[in-house]
């Protein structure tokens, strides 16, 4: 083993130092046909290196590269695009000067640019979904329902607007998957901003990472990792935004960015606010074993002396109890594009949410009057230098302090409640709907998090990075009406540092794109319950890996990856919730060997454009944690444990088509995967678990989408006006809420499958600054379920306003 990693860490030097090469600086101006210089203008060389010119229009631009033939490009919002070619030779100082012509169409510009990341992101080796946001931005659609469209993944919500969800991303599920905003851990961010609450608005792009993750994103994600990259750093836009749905619900959000081009002060805003009653229709369902029952009438005592009780099931009721409300507000303000930081911004975000909470962990347990209320406030900072010290070394850092503060109120004497909306007449003076005690439980979260990355671009096509985070939370609890109690008296804190170094390498003229890297886990953890002693605890895992890409030719393509991943347990899984989720205090990490491979091909022919991407990947998890409940006193929790070992495997594919560079689009795609619990022998003994070769408990296995759109141009007879018709169809098989043998089609612990459609029409005028979106879901008002068959809301419309004024970079 010991001889493979030397030979390994052999050919990577042989690799780094086998191109020799030396500084290169390209001068120049950026004018206008008038002669003026253009500000902001951004010159990209092919050897990776970007630059933005000045006031003046002036720029500069370094490398250290081999002699030869390269591309120099420059582009500005509002103006065409140039290319020239340039020739690197013994005279290390060239001058390139550029007049840029203006153009009629700013959207073409920007979309081209960002294309153009988007697509360096997926040649890397990772197997990445790239989605851009913007052909939805007109949509009343959140974060969620977008991914929930994208291959391999499913997400399962607990309710409407604001409910609790859990990620499946290739079969793995829940805390496996992390969930970033601009490359910091979300939940660094406070508690309540969460994906199922941010507009699709707010968002540039999302990148799906699947399985192998790469290290500068530092964190344990284990299956995969989802990075939302924001609408900032922008020298001016607003993006502004309303929507009235059905449920009254109310959404609307803000972001807006201006840059002073002669200081460089920098001010950027996204906020939203979201709103809803969330009262849709709960239904009798035969077919899924579901019923809504109320009490009827006490018949008597029987001998016994009991009270005997009938139920009537009544065909539908609406949630009485479920209201939702959040907003986030986050500020920045700072300098760019000074000789000490490219950019230097302080932030400050507030994030507060206010819900009722209607069910327990499944529907048959109605809520009340139990509420929950969270509001954090976090201060912030970030650095950027792309050229520190010397050419080819960028560094970054952010770091945040989140203080969260949330109070659930559990006061109800009356604890069974009817989906009528009233309570019985079991008065419990002292009791609550979820435990014994009445309780108005505070819990303050503090929640520090810092993050550092240092890049060095040895040669142009070999680039080192090196990460390091650390995230450390607290959770401090007690019971105001009882604050005594050990019970809830209690005082927890895991930190957890990540260190990453991945080696990238870019050879054969960019067809072979390579990363290599390792990454290092520290967990110290401490757990204290009212007055027994405290209890620390440390430990450490190193994972690695390694992602490939190669182009067979100009459009086909094929990937690999590999990973030794860890994915430790969750505060919420060590600790509990306060509401449904009890602690699991002995919890292990889960650690997994994932496989990726994939194989990409593009075919234009004309106006007809075709893409195809197909893959297949590979899971053996050990100690995997599960979900499951259990009928308590007062109902159904929920709670965690290890399974001995999960074997996923599985594949995903998707079609697109686009004729006429999307006057049509059509997209259908399709994932399956197959988790089964190999561990056949219960620990300790000779006999077989009843789970063995059953597929994992409250996952759906085989899903997928279909989308298809059209545009009108210069609708309804008005000139520089779009009409957008998109249709979207979800699919999902059904499944088990158990171990797959264990459940049955006719019994209650069945999920039937679902087949949810979808219709949003956009109006769009005044050269896209004004939209008008009209949105229908589940137009055929199926009942659909999600996870522990919590029922999901019916037939919806929307209708969304918007205004948008276009991002000059």
């Amino acid at each position: 083993m010991l001889d493979i990693k030397w030979t390994c860490c052999s050919l990577l030097l042989f690799l780094t130092l086998s191109v020799q090469g030396q500084y290169y600086k390209i001068t120049g101006k950026i004018t206008s046909t008038s002669g003026a210089g253009i500000a902001g203008a951004k010159i990209d060389l092919s050897t990776g290196e970007q630059t933005l010119s000045d006031i003046k229009g002036d720029y500069e631009i370094s490398t250290k590269s081999s002699k030869g033939n390269y591309l120099l490009r420059v582009h500005s919002l509002g103006h065409q695009e140039q290319e020239r070619k340039i020739t690197l030779a013994d005279n290390k100082l060239l001058r390139a000067d550029f007049q840029l012509v203006e153009s009629a169409n700013h959207i073409e510009k920007v979309e081209i640019t960002g294309r153009r990341v988007a697509q360096k992101i997926k040649e890397t080796g990772f197997n990445v979904n790239v989605i851009e946001t913007k052909e939805f931005a007109n949509t009343n659609t959140d974060i969620n329902q977008l991914l929930n469209r994208s291959t391999g993944i499913r997400i399962r919500e607990q309710g409407g607007l604001g409910s609790n969800f859990s990620f499946s991303l290739n079969g793995l599920s829940g805390n496996n998957v992390r969930f970033f905003m601009d490359g910091i851990p979300i939940e660094s961010m406070g508690s309540g901003l969460s994906f199922n609450n941010i507009p699709v608005n707010i968002a540039e792009r999302i990148e799906v990472y699947k399985g192998v993750v790469p290290a500068y994103l530092g964190s344990d994600a284990l299956g995969g990792a989802i990075n939302i990259v924001t609408n900032r750093d922008k020298s001016k836009f607003l993006d502004l935004s309303y929507s009235l749905s059905s449920f009254n619900t109310h959404r609307t959000a803000l972001s807006a960015g201006y840059t002073e081009p002669k200081t460089g002060l920098r001010f950027n805003l996204n906020t939203y606010y979201n709103y809803s009653d969330n009262n849709y229709l709960m239904r009798t369902n035969p077919e899924a074993g579901l019923y809504l029952v109320v009490p009827k009438r006490t018949v008597g005592d029987d001998e016994f002396g009991s009270v005997k009780q009938s139920y009537d099931t009544i065909p539908s009721a609406r949630r009485f109890h479920d209201s939702y409300e959040s907003y986030m507000t986050q500020l920045e303000v700072g300098l760019s594009n000074k000789k000490w930081a490219d950019l230097a911004v302080l932030g400050f975000t507030h994030t507060f949410v206010d819900n009722d909470v209607q069910t327990g962990a499944t529907q048959e347990r109605v809520l009340g009057k139990v509420h929950n209320t969270t509001r954090s406030f976090t201060p912030s900072f970030r650095y950027r230098k792309d050229r520190l010290f010397t050419d080819g070394l960028s560094a970054s850092m952010y770091t945040n302090f989140s203080n969260s503060k949330s109070v659930i109120t559990d006061t109800a004497s009356y604890n069974d409640y009817t989906w009528l909306g009233y309570h019985l007449d079991t008065y419990f003076p002292n009791a609550g709907e979820l435990t014994s005690n009445k309780s108005i439980q505070h819990q303050k979260n503090n929640t520090f998090f810092a993050q550092a990355n240092v890049n060095y671009a040895l040669r142009p096509n070999h680039i080192f990075t090196l990460n390091h985070n650390v995230n450390s939370f607290t959770r401090e609890s007690y019971n105001e009406i009882d604050p005594y109690n050990d019970f809830y008296n209690k005082t927890n804190r895991t930190t957890q540092h990540t260190t990453g170094l991945n080696y990238q390498q870019v050879l054969l003229k960019e067809r072979l794109n390579n990363s290599f890297f390792v990454k290092r886990y520290t967990v110290i953890g401490k757990t204290q319950g009212g007055e027994n002693p405290s209890t620390d605890e440390s430990t450490s895992f190193t994972g690695y890996g390694a992602a490939s890409n190669f182009r067979i030719l100009e459009k086909l393509g094929i990937k690999a990856s590999y990973e030794h991943a860890y994915r430790l347990p969750s505060f919420v899984e060590l600790h509990g919730d306060g509401i449904n989720v009890d602690a699991s205090p002995g919890l292990k990490p889960v650690n997994s060997d994932n496989y990726n491979l994939s194989l990409y091909y593009q075919y234009v022919q004309g106006d007809h454009d075709v893409f195809f991407d197909g893959g297949l990947f590979y899971r053996n998890a050990k100690d995997y944690i599960i979900n499951t409940t259990y009928e308590g006193q007062f109902g159904t929790r929920r709670y965690s444990s290890n399974e001995g070992g999960i074997k996923i495997n599985g594949a995903d594919v998707e079609l697109r088509y686009n004729y006429k560079g999307g006057l049509i689009r059509a997209m259908v795609n399709l994932s399956y995967y197959n988790a089964v619990d190999r561990e056949k022998y219960i620990k300790g003994t000779n006999r077989t678990k009843i789970s063995y070769g059953n597929r994992t408990p409250n996952e759906p296995w085989l899903y997928g989408n279909a989308d298809l759109s059209t545009i009108v141009r210069d609708a309804f007879g008005k000139k520089n006006t779009n009409l957008f018709i998109n249709y979207y169809l979800q699919f999902v098989n059904d499944y088990s809420l158990s171990w797959s043998k264990l459940g049955d089609k006719s019994t209650k612990d069945y999920i039937p499958a679902q087949w949810l459609h979808n219709i949003a029409l956009t109006y769009s005028f005044g050269m896209n600054k004004y939209n008008v979106t009209i949105e229908g879901r589940n137009l055929t008002d199926e009942i659909a379920y999600d996870m522990f068959k919590l029922q999901k809301p019916g037939r919806s419309y929307a209708i969304k306003f918007r205004y948008f004024l276009q991002s000059i970079k």
